[in-house]
């Protein structure tokens, strides 16, 4: 199965050339009519719409609504969720604009907004009259042709309580929605795949690749996971020993979307999840090959050599343009999820008794310890053979307890529907229960 997630680099640059012009272009325009929309909107909660200040910005959003329409013929833009999409399409956002897409959302919503629909060019009188629905004056809801005395002509609003009844509908008849939802998802884990490929080869040539197109990826499999959560792990059990690195990362980013849900994050967190787990073990990729296979023990300086690997990604990291509270989470992370959760404290014969934690660790950096620990023991090293689930579990569950939360390793167990207590003796069930 993993031969046949393989694209060659021919079919995928074709795939890019065919799309990635019209794609991009109209991604980028919505990200700009998105961040004018937000500018607009909190402008109105300080400044009446006629004020000076919006000429620019209007101007500035007419054209580029313009181009949409010129472009597509229409615009239709939608709030679905934590996720606004434009003729049908998600609307990608980069990490720096999440919070400005939920005011966004917020905003539209108390206004009972739901989107937006245009045929015809628009003008500015209109778009002003738009934005008069959010101003801090105007306390009633607007309806689909605008608010009494400042009516649109060309421009249509979605009433936001009707698009969440329809929505709903859709919910209780899915139809053949999973059987879709299931390829696309592998088809975004193909794509996945491809880029972590050209991104470590990237790495290795010490001039990384911009990652911003990742973390579209990621919110793929954040839509398509969210509500079928389980439904989709199967996917992590593909894998390639000779592009171990490649499979193992994309199988953590995934399987930490997966945790993350069952533990209730929202959409946001489990992009921001997703985003750093991919790239958590990038700085692997620069060690030589016969260290990073090497069988038995590391010497002191090959262990040198591997604890650069994380400084190695940081690097990588910090080469990116901007610096944000999202970088600074990234840094973090990926420095955290090395660290052991606590100290093993052992009776005479060597056995844990308990766990002493040691820090207090960011729930991301234990989500992807987790993740990253499973994912590492069931695929198959030039040094061994893959380990089973079970088998997996019960070591990080007995001999590797130390590196990891409990009370998350036993939520972990649950979402993969495995239970390794049974293959434990009876002693070792004891031990394991009193770390819990």
């Amino acid at each position: 199965m993993a031969d046949n997630l393989k694209i060659s680099h021919n079919q995928e640059e074709n795939v890019n050339e065919y799309g990635r012009e019209h794609n991009e272009k109209l991604q980028g325009l919505s990200r700009s009519m998105l961040a004018g929309l937000y500018m607009l909107v909190r402008s109105v909660k300080m400044y009446d719409p006629e004020n000076a200040v919006f000429e620019k910005p209007l101007h500035q959003l007419q054209d580029i609504i313009n181009q949409i329409i010129g472009k597509e013929g229409r615009l239709e833009l939608a709030g679905v969720k934590d996720s606004f999409y434009l003729n049908g399409m998600l609307v990608k956002v980069d990490l720096n604009s999440i919070e400005n897409q939920r005011y966004l959302l917020s905003e539209m919503r108390a206004k009972d907004v739901g989107g937006i629909t245009l045929t015809k060019p628009v003008t500015v009188q209109e778009l002003k009259n738009f934005v008069w629905i959010f101003s801090k004056e105007q306390s009633t809801a607007a309806e689909e042709d605008g608010l009494q005395g400042r009516k649109l002509l060309n421009m249509r609003v979605a009433k936001f309580s009707k698009l969440k009844e329809k929505l709903n509908k859709d919910m209780d008849n899915p139809g053949d929605q999973k059987v879709d939802r299931k390829k696309y998802a592998m088809t975004v884990y193909a794509r996945a795949v491809f880029f972590l490929q050209k991104y470590l080869e990237s790495v290795r040539a010490g001039k990384p690749i911009g990652s911003s197109r990742a973390l579209r990826l990621v919110q793929d499999f954040v839509d398509i996971s969210y509500d079928q959560r389980t439904h989709f792990l199967g996917m992590t059990t593909q894998k390639r020993e000779d592009d171990y690195l490649v499979y193992h990362q994309v199988n953590v980013a995934l399987m930490c979307i997966v945790f993350g849900a069952e533990l209730g994050l929202t959409k946001p967190q489990l992009r921001d999840l997703g985003y750093i787990a991919l790239f958590h073990d990038a700085g692997m990729t620069t060690l030589p090959e016969e260290l990073s296979t090497k069988r038995g023990a590391l010497t002191a300086d090959e262990k040198v050599t591997v604890a650069r690997a994380p400084l190695i990604s940081v690097r990588n990291i910090l080469m990116e343009k901007g610096f944000s509270r999202s970088t600074l989470l990234r840094v973090v992370t990926t420095f955290e999820h090395k660290t052991d959760y606590g100290t093993a404290v052992r009776d005479a014969r060597g056995n844990i008794q308990m766990i002493i934690p040691k820090t207090n660790l960011g729930v991301y950096a234990k989500l992807i310890a987790i993740c990253d620990a499973y994912d590492a023991l069931t695929s198959r090293r030039p040094y061994r053979d893959a380990y089973g689930p079970e088998v997996a579990l019960m070591l990080m569950w007995t001999e590797m307890r130390q590196k990891f939360d409990p009370e998350l390793l036993s939520v972990f167990m649950r979402v993969m529907a495995i239970q390794p207590i049974k293959v434990l003796s009876r002693r070792q069930q004891q031990i394991s229960v009193s770390g819990i």
